[in-house]
């Protein structure tokens, strides 16, 4: 099951939730989830997640073509809670190399590896992010109580149904509160996007800052905290629709 997670501008807390979200699947099912960092051209999650890359996707493919799968599995990064992270570039220059076809080679690999995928977006609406978005069974939209940002975020939902031809119930928005403060309701955030908050993440202070400079990941060092509790909901859901799928094609 692949998993995108996708903001309309920075600061939504995109890559945080990612971290944690693949963790949390982690622990659920150890050694089943992977994060694929495509937040292009800086990837940040092994470094969120306090782990040291050696390998990337962007290189996988030098070492011998027929030996792809061996190379892009190895370049995963295994962390304590039982996710693996897998960048996409270890340099900046390197996003050149990180095509539309070579995330879609990855993918099938690890499809056939893992049962979920979760792939940290960038923000541009790039090729490379346009194929992924295609592709996932789920696609979880960061929302921030801000107006701008709300409108943004309809217009996309527009894109996804009339250009993606994407249907509006593999989509999830999950409204972030990264200030203490805020006019914008969830009922704002739902009338102007003109869909429902699949989930709400409420401010908990400098927590999330604190452990991405830490390097900690919250749903493991926090798990009692209300963001980690949130995000290990989410996670329980998307177990519960895998499940539900498998259980379809049986």
């Amino acid at each position: 099951m692949i998993i995108a997670v996708y903001a309309v501008k920075g600061g939504a807390g995109r890559t945080t939730i990612a971290v944690n979200l693949a963790a949390a699947l982690g622990q659920k099912h150890r050694g089943d989830c992977v994060l694929l960092d495509l937040s292009l051209p800086y990837n940040h999650a092994a470094l969120v997640a306090n782990l040291v890359p050696a390998g990337c996707l962007a290189l996988s493919e030098r070492p011998d073509e027929n030996h792809f799968e061996e190379a892009l599995l190895a370049a995963g990064l295994h962390h304590h809670t039982g996710m693996v992270v897998l960048p996409s570039v270890l340099r900046v220059e390197q996003s050149e190399l990180v095509t539309p076809m070579l995330v879609q080679r990855a993918l099938a690999v690890l499809e056939q590896t893992f049962s979920y995928i979760v792939v940290d977006l960038g923000v541009a609406m790039t090729e490379v992010t346009l194929s992924v978005l295609e592709r996932a069974n789920r696609i979880i939209v960061m929302v921030t109580a801000e107006l701008p940002t709300l409108k943004d975020t309809a217009d996309l939902l527009q894109i996804f149904e009339t250009v993606l031809d994407i249907p509006p119930a593999r989509v999830s928005l999950v409204l972030n509160h990264p200030r203490p403060q805020t006019m914008v309701t969830r009922a704002d955030a739902e009338r102007v996007t003109k869909r429902p908050m699949h989930m709400e993440i409420a401010y908990d202070g400098a927590r999330f800052d604190r452990a991405a400079v830490m390097g900690e990941v919250l749903v493991a060092t926090e798990p009692s905290s209300a963001v980690a509790k949130t995000l290990t909901r989410l996670a329980s859901s998307i177990s519960d629709e895998h499940k539900g799928r498998a259980a379809k094609r049986n």
